[in-house]
């Protein structure tokens, strides 16, 4: 009666009832059921409790793929992995100069690989690089190349994989290492002043 793929539970629909905030609902064909709690995979068959009503009209219908993989479901359709576009040389140049990126801090073109978890037939394989940020920045660094729709990932902290898929390393991307980092500081107006003022006659006498 149930179907399974990876020990995932095949389902038409998922729902979170506000009703039963720990205990989802699934449509199977014609037939609703509530999920049991836990993490146990695959769903066993005696667990599956027959919801004999409709979810609630507040309930929210499952849309993404983890979704339905957090509750170690999936949709019969099977998941849909979706992925941005690349980023263009001239938007990559732009990210160079916003966080003043040196050659250390980005790495060659990659292969990347996206929608793995949710089975080998789902995998995606695209070419990306890697830039480091600020660890306080990548997650909105992140964010604001998914709103362009460029396809970006922040899997760990101040690293921002971007798709590119426009080659290896270009030449000149990135100004030459002089072993400098973007740094923070909490200071006032006036400590700033000073601050620069001091690192700017620094760097006169190294020059010199």
């Amino acid at each position: 009666m149930f179907e399974y793929e990876n020990n995932l539970l095949i389902v038409d629909e998922l729902y979170f009832d506000p009703r039963y905030p720990n205990n989802p609902v699934v449509r199977i064909r014609e037939n609703y059921y509530m999920l049991p709690g836990g993490t146990q995979k695959p769903i066993p068959e005696n667990k599956l409790k027959t919801f004999k009503t409709k979810p609630a009209e507040k309930s929210r219908k499952a849309e993404k793929a983890f979704e339905f993989f957090m509750q170690h479901t999936m949709p019969r359709k099977g998941f849909e992995v979706t992925v941005g576009r690349a980023a263009t040389p001239e938007e990559f140049e732009e990210i160079v100069e916003k966080y003043g990126l040196g050659e250390e801090d980005i790495s060659k073109e990659f292969e990347d690989t996206l929608g793995g978890i949710y089975g080998e037939k789902y995998q995606q394989t695209i070419k990306s690089r890697q830039v480091r940020v600020p660890d306080m920045e990548a997650i909105g660094l992140e964010q604001e190349l998914r709103e362009k729709g460029i396809q970006a990932g922040n899997g760990s902290p101040g690293r921002v994989n971007i798709r590119t898929d426009w080659g290896g390393k270009r030449e000149g991307a990135g100004r030459p290492s002089t072993g400098r980092k973007k740094q923070m500081f909490y200071v006032t107006d006036k400590e700033n002043e000073k601050l620069r003022e001091q690192l700017q006659t620094m760097r006169n006498q190294e020059a010199e």
